[in-house]
């Protein structure tokens, strides 16, 4: 109740100066979308640090709060962020027995990787060949998977799938390789199929083809809201 008749004080008469008390942390914890949209606007930061460590978006994901994460997010909250126990706003979100927030912030870490790019490994010739670094990334408003200056290694991805395919996996075998922990493949607008490689294992691999297939979404929505 005292935080309660803080937050409406705070918001009434833009006091910044309550030690102790962080309004938009509250605000996050308790679902008051209202007042979070007003606090944003008012400047306060959207990663700032409660007194226990914590930003609005972990203690949202804490709640298992989708729809707040999902606003908190596109205010600017960081999912990246960590307290002094190793906690981030994705561990605290597995930890609630519904898994809507979770999946919000898994799209948006997926979201972060692909758009930023990421070291992996790229196999050549299906398997054949030998596999090469490149920077990984997809250019957002394309949809357009990129991992050289060249045209040619700029290409649309009708799919992405985690782990090897067959052939693949025979080619590799046939080199001596079995290893395929971290492997993702995307099939490109002209039917190629392209291994890629990244560290971290299959969580990893799982992130980026979720981040691929996000993005193409949402770069095909946005192809169809341009012809309109």
């Amino acid at each position: 109740m005292f935080e309660e008749v803080m937050l409406r004080f705070t918001l009434e008469k833009g006091n910044r100066s309550s030690q102790g008390f962080y309004p938009l942390h509250y605000a996050s914890r308790h679902g008051d979308t209202q007042a979070v949209k007003l606090l944003t606007t008012r400047g306060y930061d959207i990663n700032a640090l409660n007194g226990d460590g914590y930003t609005p978006l972990m203690l949202a994901a804490r709640e298992g709060n989708a729809q707040m994460c999902k606003l908190l997010i596109s205010c600017g909250s960081l999912c990246d962020v960590s307290n002094s126990k190793g906690e981030n706003a994705l561990s605290l979100a597995r930890k609630h027995t519904m898994k809507h927030a979770e999946c919000v912030i898994l799209d948006e870490c997926a979201r972060v990787l692909v758009l930023g790019g990421g070291n992996v490994l790229k196999h050549t010739r299906g398997g054949k060949g030998r596999p090469h670094r490149k920077v990984l990334k997809m250019v957002g408003s394309e949809g357009v998977l990129r991992w050289g200056k060249s045209k040619r290694r700029n290409v649309v991805c009708l799919e992405a799938e985690v782990g090897p395919s067959p052939k693949f996996v025979k080619r590799r075998r046939a080199k001596g390789d079995t290893n395929t922990s971290g492997v993702f493949r995307v099939v490109t607008g002209k039917k190629k199929e392209v291994h890629f490689v990244c560290e971290g294992g299959c969580e990893m691999a799982e992130l980026w083809v979720r981040g691929i297939r996000l993005v193409n979404m949402e770069a095909f929505s946005g192809r169809l809201k341009s012809r309109v």
